[in-house]
């Protein structure tokens, strides 16, 4: 059982009356000084697994590896009137604040440490430590060990060999997201003995998951963020592949009369700053971000999550929707895809052959299109891949309407075996009795198809092509849209060569103005 002292550290400290689900077992786990790994979904309250022993009565310094220095000045802010001397140190602070920091620890006073990878791996730094008592070695976000986490930063490979440097101390690896692969690769590399292994649910009940191939992207992104705006605004996270799509898809939302925010690594620091401070303190933001905008993103009312395109990690994903619905209110989630999308990730690159960075890339984004295409259950099927099993959700994109859902969950199905027939794989059916689940793919032992080169457009096609162009220009300029939100240059083409004859055309579905567009080929004829 918990011991008094910790709960009493809990209330006067911390200003808790009780325990987080699964907190206290690990809690008393680091205080006996056993090895832990814990993998505790967003919004658990990892961090309060080494902040608690700094507190506790005892001499030593616990030492945190954290991987970003808003993170570690975020937590210095939260414990700057908790009485535990805390201090950090990386390459953004000054001569005299480093000083400072290395004085604390060398004389006892900090009882609390966070250190970016990269300054640990210092002489100096390891020569500062070996000379007190480091207490606990905590690696927050310690998927990033791993070649087949999500985030994979290679000086967290050396951690391991850093704490039998300074004497072997307890250690605790600390993680939202690490599927059995990530949790076995952090046990062996991390840890000189077996760690205990504490792990929570990845289910959120109140998470409602959705996928849709892309369309009209804007138009879907603009319906999904208003589903719930009913009288008051809602606050939500789109995230993008590219810093381009990031800066336009933010304009066209703000235009449309959203609070949209921008925010990638390529706007320097007072702009994300901004958009930081104005997301966390206005009522109905929405961030519009890369994937810079990640670790510690804590903010309770945020109602949803759109990937304007296909997340690259299935634990990326799952630690970008966890930034829905933390209040435990009800939040969702949609996540764009097209077809092209799901056949690049199935198909195995050379280099993932001998290559383990490039082999667990490989596994992240093949594991990610497995969920895109997913005819059962998507949280069932995202909990798998967890080593989580569960029964369906009852809240995502195929469980809602029970039988009316068949014909989305067969088209998804259909879509499974396209993509991957076309990216040279062999697909074995062995579905499950409720058909919950894609068949497993594996490599077959064929070379993949060759992309054919698409041959030139000849004269009249051309001409066509300009044609279409400039009818586009005319309906982005009536719409008040991009050109490239009314159709795209690569579907421009395909009319082009296919001139289509009928509305219900396939090529027309999606288009800003169909109509008009198949005038324009018709007047070509």
């Amino acid at each position: 059982m918990m011991g008094l002292s910790a709960r009493e550290l809990l209330r006067s400290i911390f200003g808790f009356a009780d325990f987080l689900p699964g907190q206290a077992e690990i809690i008393e786990a680091v205080l006996t000084g056993r090895d832990v790994i814990a993998i505790m979904p967003t919004g658990s309250g990892k961090s309060l697994l080494y902040q608690l022993p700094a507190a506790a009565p005892g001499a030593g310094l616990v030492l945190v590896c954290s991987p970003l220095i808003a993170l570690m000045r975020d937590q210095l802010r939260t414990l700057a009137d908790s009485g535990i001397g805390a201090v950090a140190l990386h390459s953004m602070q000054e001569d005299d604040e480093a000083a400072a920091a290395i004085d604390a620890v060398a004389s006892g006073r900090a009882k609390l440490l966070y250190a970016a990878p990269e300054r640990l791996a210092q002489d100096g730094t390891q020569n500062l430590l070996r000379n007190i008592r480091v207490r606990l070695f905590a690696v927050d976000e310690a998927h990033c060990v791993s070649h087949w986490g999500h985030e994979f930063r290679p000086d967290y490979r050396a951690l391991g060999e850093i704490a039998r440097k300074l004497g072997a101390p307890p250690m605790l690896a600390v993680t939202a997201t690490a599927g059995p692969r990530t949790r076995d690769d952090i046990a062996r590399t991390l840890f000189s003995r077996p760690p205990q292994i504490f792990q929570r649910s990845f289910a959120r009940p109140n998470l409602a998951l959705d996928f849709a191939q892309k369309r009209a992207g804007l138009r879907q992104i603009v319906e999904f963020a208003r589903k719930g705006r009913g009288a008051g605004k809602e606050s939500g996270i789109i995230y993008c592949n590219s810093r381009n799509k990031t800066d336009a898809l933010a304009r066209e939302l703000s235009r449309l009369g959203f609070d949209a925010l921008p925010y990638h690594a390529g706007l320097d620091a007072h702009t994300r700053s901004e958009s930081q401070d104005a997301f966390f303190t206005r009522k109905g933001a929405v961030m519009v971000a890369t994937i810079a905008f990640g670790m510690g993103v804590d903010k309770a009312d945020v109602r949803f999550i759109i990937h304007a395109d296909l997340p690259t990690s299935v634990e990326g994903y799952y630690q970008e929707i966890g930034r829905a619905g933390r209040d435990g209110a009800p939040a969702r989630a949609l996540t764009l895809f097209s077809p092209a999308e799901l056949a690049l990730r199935w198909r195995i690159p050379e280099a993932a052959q001998d290559n383990d960075a490039a082999a667990g890339d490989y596994a992240r984004r093949q594991a990610m299109a497995r969920l895109a295409a997913a005819p059962g259950c998507r949280f069932q099927r995202l909990l798998a891949e967890f080593g989580e099993e569960s029964g369906p959700c009852g809240r995502c994109d195929h469980c809602r309407g029970g039988p009316l859902a068949w014909p989305s969950r067969l088209s998804s199905f259909a879509l499974g075996w396209r993509v991957a027939l076309a990216s040279g794989f062999a697909a074995r059916a062995d579905l499950s009795e409720d058909d919950a689940d894609l068949p497993e793919l594996t490599p077959a032992p064929i070379d993949a198809p060759k992309r054919q080169e698409e041959p030139p457009l000849t004269v009249a096609e051309a001409r066509l092509l300009r044609a279409l162009e400039a009818e586009r220009l005319a309906i982005a300029k009536r719409r008040g849209l991009a050109p490239r939100i009314v159709a795209s240059e690569q579907a421009l083409r395909a009319l082009a060569r296919e001139r289509p004859q009928g509305a219900d055309h396939p090529l027309l579905r999606g288009l800003e103005e169909p109509a008009a567009l198949l005038r324009i080929i018709g007047e070509d004829r």
